[in-house]
């Protein structure tokens, strides 16, 4: 009976411990303060959340990059959406320091950091990215410079996206030029 017990107190901690596996059903607010619901964004493609408050430098420096990979892939059904966990006190300066950098992403508020801890999130910046049905494919603790080649290889694998070709001209000529196949002539050997 005490196996069974603690078994499923472990399976329970481990849960809570790793978060959930899928992205929830929820809303949350835009800066604009409009309701947006979190599956509008993924499903064209993956999804990269990221977690970050004013006061994290590091989650500042991401967000520059993190901005490029939304712009390259935003098209192909990559979305990027930052989602910010500072108090409504704070939000007019969110608002102002997001319109100040000119971003190409939705910003969205979790004031009281809900979806955060679901997640699984203990430290900022904190990094998810998702597929197109919301299932977590990664987590990602802390900001290095570079990690975001780590997160677009990552993304690319998801959009399907083959590795860049660093040589596409000699990869031109080979699919343009037909292979040269030996002429066979038949001779009649009717007489």
């Amino acid at each position: 009976m005490k196996t069974i017990y603690w078994t499923a107190l472990l399976i329970l901690f481990t849960y809570n411990w790793a978060g959930t596996q899928h992205l929830p059903k929820m809303k949350l607010k835009d800066l604009n303060n409009k309701r947006q619901e979190l599956s509008q964004y993924y499903k064209e493609g993956p999804l990269l959340l990221n977690f970050w408050n004013l006061a994290c430098e590091p989650c500042k420096k991401e967000m520059k990059e993190l901005d490029k990979l939304n712009i390259r892939y935003n098209d192909q059904g990559f979305k990027y959406v930052s989602i910010n966990i500072d108090t409504p006190r704070q939000m007019s300066k969110v608002k102002s320091y997001v319109n100040s950098q000119k971003f190409s992403f939705t910003v969205l508020s979790d004031p009281r950091a809900e979806l955060f801890r679901k997640m699984g999130g203990k430290v900022m910046p904190f990094v998810i990215i998702a597929d197109s049905t919301g299932k977590l494919i990664s987590r990602h603790v802390g900001y290095n410079p570079g990690d975001e080649k780590k997160l677009e290889k990552e993304i690319l694998h998801l959009l399907a996206v083959p590795d860049i070709i660093t040589d596409t001209l000699q990869t031109e000529l080979e699919t343009s030029i037909p292979e040269k196949t030996p002429e066979i002539k038949s001779e009649s050997t009717t007489e």
